[in-house]
């Protein structure tokens, strides 16, 4: 593993928590079935071996993201030697899933393991008239948990990333190792019992964990979410990423069965985090009578699921410059559920400050689901507070940034009512200047920063609230971000 780890630059972060409580994910919360694992033992020497690339390659159409399969050749087999002049497709990897008694009492090619399970044991190893029964059978039972995957690649530093997410339905008690393999697609050879050009599908290139994988959980229980990420340089390869598919899976150590599994093409992403959508991210309050009468925020659920609502902010938690609320409040409690295609209203008011200069022009709404936490904007007129000083000159004013949230850059405009010298500055949310952005002497005029979100350092900032004022002769304003990361 250290050499692997050392030659082909894996890398990893663990996150492990009792609770789904978190920003983005990949894998479903919901029980479901088992996914079929197939792992296929082929050679370029093999005149049978086209016959099983047929019979994988219905099972796979017939059962789309539902079964998944890698094709090995091991060294330890004359079917695999390649012919001269061609690819060699043979890794060491395989050879010891290519052994007796592992495979059981005899080796053969076309082959594979299904879930690798002892179907009559000490039988794992099976040939291509059973896969497709055996691959129905494992699809029909229950999951514990589930498995999802987010994949993408940098042609420019030639760095592949994959977030493997795993979500436990039940309790499962065990020790349990992680899969993560790296295939290929579009191979050309010539092959035995085919004609050439061969087309070879699912070949394996790389395998990211230990040769039996890397332990993930032990005992775990119904709502143990654990990650892992790997990074793979594969600039030292011929590897064509865009023919490239990924595969992870989970091994139940005491059985050597695998639970499930799932599968996709680099780049890809095998599943997308349901949550609530809104009507409306930010709302814009251009007149006295929508303040007074508030706006409507529809909050919905459109997936199949249902999906909770843990805490909806029914207030503002600033005395001015105007102190919203929702009226009339919908909730008695929380979690509130909302079932597929229900939904619910939030009317948001504010009373109207008078002639006064004030610190904030919006705010957000804080709204947290069992999934993520969203913000809703509302954003206030600025004819609305204007203020005006004795003397009858217009104030300089600081502007809402836009976007907010916002996760790489955001704008933030002021304009200046006198020549005056500016700071603008922003904090974090104890109070700790960050960054500085503005500090120099400008004439009356409009102006624009830009904020990227790292600190006077250039160092990237974690996500969070972040205030930024600005000091001028006449003023000193401040407002509000959210950084997402």
């Amino acid at each position: 593993m250290k050499q692997f780890l050392h030659v082909f630059g894996i890398g990893f972060v663990i996150l492990s928590i009792p609770a789904l409580i978190i920003a983005q994910h990949f894998v479903p919360i919901e029980p479901l079935d088992k996914n079929a694992i197939l792992e296929e033992f082929t050679g370029v020497n093999c005149p049978n071996c086209p016959a099983g690339h047929q019979v994988m390659a219905q099972i796979l159409a017939s059962n789309p993201d539902r079964a998944f399969c890698v094709a090995y050749h091991p060294f330890n087999s004359s079917y695999t030697t390649p012919y001269p002049g061609d690819p060699d497709f043979r890794r060491h990897y395989a050879d010891s899933l290519y052994m007796t008694p592992y495979c059981g009492t005899s080796r053969f090619m076309p082959s594979s393991f299904i879930q690798r399970r002892l179907w009559s044991p000490p039988e794992r190893l099976m040939s291509r008239s059973v896969w497709a029964a055996h691959a129905n059978t494992i699809m029909a039972e229950p999951s514990p948990m589930n498995v999802g995957m987010a994949t993408s690649f940098d042609p420019g530093t030639s760095t592949l990333t994959v977030v493997v997410d795993i979500y436990y339905t039940e309790d499962f008690p065990g020790e349990h190792n992680l899969m993560v393999t790296l295939a290929e697609n579009d191979l050309v050879s010539n092959q035995s019992g085919g004609t050439y050009p061969y087309i070879h599908k699912h070949t394996f290139r790389e395998a990211f964990v230990g040769q039996w994988g890397d332990p993930i959980v032990t005992d775990a229980t119904a709502g143990t979410f654990y990650r892992r990420t790997f990074t793979y340089n594969y600039s030292g390869t011929d590897y064509i990423m865009e023919n490239c598919e990924l595969l992870a899976f989970v091994l139940d150590n005491s059985t050597e069965e695998i639970i499930t599994g799932i599968g996709c093409h680099t780049g890809d992403t095998t599943y997308i985090t349901p949550d609530f959508t809104l009507t409306a991210d930010t709302l814009f309050y251009e007149n006295a009578q929508q303040c007074l009468e508030g706006q409507i925020v529809t909050i919905a659920n459109n997936t199949a699921i249902d999906l909770d609502l843990l805490y909806v902010q029914q207030e503002s938690s600033l005395t001015a410059p105007f102190p919203w609320s929702v009226v009339p409040w919908p909730f008695t409690g929380f979690p509130h559920t909302l079932a597929p295609g229900e939904s619910v209203d939030l009317n948001i008011v504010l009373p109207l400050p008078t002639d006064a200069m004030i610190e904030f022009l919006y705010d957000d709404l804080i709204l947290v689901s069992e999934i993520d936490t969203q913000y809703i904007t509302i954003a206030v007129n600025e004819g609305l507070y204007m203020g005006i000083d004795p003397a009858g000159n217009k104030k300089s004013t600081l502007s809402m940034n836009y976007p907010n949230p916002f996760t790489d850059n955001t704008l933030i405009e002021y304009n200046l009512g006198q020549s005056t010298t500016v700071v603008l500055e922003v904090f974090n949310i104890s109070g700790k200047k960050v960054k500085t952005l503005v500090s120099t002497q400008l004439s009356a005029g409009s102006y624009k920063a830009v904020w990227n979100g790292t600190n006077d350092s250039g160092e990237e900032l974690p996500g969070g609230i972040y205030l930024y004022r600005m000091k001028t002769a006449d003023a000193t304003v401040t407002r509000r971000c959210v950084l997402l990361k």
